[in-house]
């Protein structure tokens, strides 16, 4: 730069002097480009999209700026003369710019992606019920929503799986007749379904097909007719040895007759002299501190018919003789039928003589025992059956000589009674492999309730008869039922074809009030025959445990309250029972004229002041329905509270 600036000077200085000057002879001063920038260094673009690239050179007054632009990969992206990209194929390209002057360059990444489909598409679709019942005549509307719920595509189709049970129109379910029908709602994009299980109820249907098979009061009204007590229905029982029974475990020979002179439960007067073995049964009932009147379990030689009811060789006597109105087992029996038990034991109640000694009243029961026509209706399982044959077990916190599990989550004592663990016949025992299935089973009922997995493919409903449940509860709670709520003669029972339900119910000399020290013991927010019970109070798995929490640790319906589900379906059975609940003061007056008869010929030992007590018993069952009703207008899911005695809403 030097030099040009001293030859330039050196001709402007001959020009001054006259000397001519051409401005061609002076060699220009010439800018090179040293480099090349491009802007930006990377770029994404969608398949059909354009973008211009901008070079620049350095330095920016370089004398020949022009840039050539190239590719890659044409396949990709393609570049014009002007830098504007145009993307043609998902991938990725490298576009270049190269300087004119000295061949320097600089590059972007290109990276071409798919085009985006604008369409939301659907993923799914829910109904805002998984299961819902209906009386015949009446509608429902189920809700359907897609995933995602701005998806384009909202076209559904409604179908019903039985159109004679129930029809479905945009999402409108009819019921038509009783049964069971499944509504599933179908995407039309993608084909994803969701369904309900509709019950349709027919309530005139239900009437009829609900009958009262057990007659627990005389069947002939001849009973009014009966002056003396040798009129009475009467069983004499003869020991071989002469003496009491003395054991709970041994069985005694002997003999045992029955007499129905009036004809009260059958045409069949009397059956002399059968042969039988018996021995005791029971609890507090044998062991107590009450007299003499013990139960009884007979075991006759052969099947006979008793008093009316259906043949069988097991027969009980059961005494009730810590209930002074002889009346409590016979209400809480019938209240089993009223609400559809799946098996009421029948009854007759009938003067008893031991070895030629008055013995008292008692109640002559068919036997617990499992029998899918005429009792509890399971199968049960063969010794090589697991799944697919029935089981009974037993809730009871005495945990003597039966075989048992301790629950795992609840930490209750159940005890194995079908298959027998104990069977005479080795080949008919109850094996190892199903222990371990109806353990398993029981456990998982009660863990998925502790974990409140109340809806999904695989919640606690799927595991347990949820009617059967509620008719036992309803049983339990009526009565305030201490020995029964999930404490005491809690029976489970399992079919191969069914879920896991409550068959039967069993002891109440302690219900209805029978028991002063109720409130506190359970420490209860109110007595008899006001407040919840098994509602709240979850029973005890054992003495040491109970004087802790006194039955405040919930289990299983603590938290099946807090299913909305369970709930709803509590109120409707409430609402088809009730009617049959309000019959019952009717069956105590007709308790109470027949039980007179007998009554009134004997002497107080067992029974002082039985009618007044067995009146305050139906004014107070009379409160008691009365105050359920009232509760069943606003109940609904809630979790009780133990430590503040109160229910408190879900959030």
């Amino acid at each position: 730069m030097k030099f040009k600036n001293i030859r330039l000077l050196a001709v402007c200085t001959l020009a001054l002097a006259g000397v001519s000057c051409n401005p061609d002879a002076i060699e220009e001063a010439v800018i090179h480009v040293k480099d090349v920038t491009v802007s930006p260094l990377t770029k994404s673009l969608y398949e059909g999209e354009t973008f211009r690239l901008e070079a620049k050179v350095v330095p920016a007054d370089a004398k020949d700026p022009a840039v050539e632009w190239s590719t890659n990969n044409d396949k990709v992206a393609v570049v014009d003369a002007q830098g504007l990209v145009t993307a043609l194929a998902a991938g990725s390209a490298s576009i270049t710019a190269t300087s004119r002057d000295g061949g320097h360059s600089a590059r972007c990444r290109i990276t071409v992606l798919a085009p985006v489909d604008p369409t939301v598409h659907v993923e799914g679709v829910s109904l805002d019920k998984s299961s819902a019942t209906l009386q015949v005549g009446e509608t429902l509307v189920l809700t359907a929503t897609l995933n995602p719920a701005d998806a384009e595509d909202k076209v559904l189709t409604w179908s019903s799986s039985e159109t004679s049970v129930a029809t479905v129109s945009d999402g409108t379910v009819a019921g038509v007749a009783a049964g069971t029908a499944v509504i599933t709602v179908t995407t039309h994009e993608g084909g994803f379904t969701a369904q309900c299980t509709v019950k349709v109820k027919d309530p005139s249907q239900q009437e009829e097909r609900w009958t009262d098979t057990g007659a627990e009061v005389p069947v002939y009204p001849t009973y009014k007719t009966v002056s003396n007590l040798a009129d009475f229905p009467r069983i004499d029982i003869r020991t071989a040895s002469g003496r009491p029974v003395q054991s709970k475990t041994e069985y005694e020979d002997g003999t045992i007759s029955f007499k129905d002179p009036k004809q009260m439960y059958s045409e069949v007067t009397e059956l002399n002299d059968l042969k039988m073995r018996i021995r005791g049964r029971g609890n507090t009932t044998w062991e107590g501190e009450w007299g003499n009147k013990n139960p009884y379990r007979i075991k006759l030689d052969e099947h006979t018919r008793l008093f009316g009811m259906k043949g069988d060789k097991d027969w009980i006597l059961l005494s009730d003789k810590l209930d002074p109105t002889m009346m409590r087992t016979a209400v809480a029996l019938r209240i089993s039928r009223l609400v559809s038990m799946p098996w009421t034991p029948k009854f007759r109640m009938a003067e008893v003589y031991l070895n030629g000694n008055y013995a008292g009243l008692y109640y002559l029961v068919e036997q617990k025992e499992a029998d899918r026509e005429n009792k509890i209706p399971i199968t049960v399982a063969a010794p090589g059956e697991t799944s697919t044959g029935g089981y009974l077990l037993e809730l009871d916190n005495k945990y003597d000589e039966d075989a048992y599990f301790w629950s795992a989550t609840f930490g209750k004592v159940v005890k194995y009674k079908e298959p027998d663990p104990n069977d005479d016949d080795a080949s008919k025992r109850m094996t190892q492999a199903q222990k371990t299935y109806i353990t398993n089973y029981f456990n998982t009922v009660e863990r998925k309730l502790a974990n409140r997995e109340f809806t999904g493919e695989d919640s606690y409903k799927d595991y347990i008869e949820m009617d059967s449940w509620i008719q036992n509860f309803f049983v339990h709670e009526i009565s305030m039922n201490i020995d029964g709520n999930m404490r005491l003669s809690t029976y489970f029972a399992k079919d191969g074809d069914t879920k896991l339900f409550m068959p039967f119910v069993w002891d109440f000399d302690r219900a209805f009030g029978n028991a002063s020290y109720q409130v506190g013991d359970f420490d209860l927010p109110q007595a008899w025959p006001y407040g919840w019970f098994v509602r709240i109070r979850g029973g005890y798995p054992d003495a040491e445990a109970w004087s802790q929490t006194r039955g405040k640790t919930p289990s299983w319906y603590q938290y099946m309250f807090e299913d909305p589900e369970f709930v709803e379906r509590v109120k409707e059975l409430w609402a088809l029972y009730k009617p049959r609940l309000d019959r019952i003061p009717e069956f105590i007056d007709k308790m109470l004229e027949y039980n007179k008869v007998a009554l009134k010929h004997n002497d107080t030992k067992f029974y002082n002041n039985y009618e007044s007590k067995v009146k305050q018993l139906r004014s107070d069952y009379i409160k008691r329905i009365k105050w359920l009703d009232e509760q069943m207008e606003s109940l609904h899911a809630q979790q009780y509270n133990p430590a503040t005695g109160r229910f408190e809403d879900l959030l």
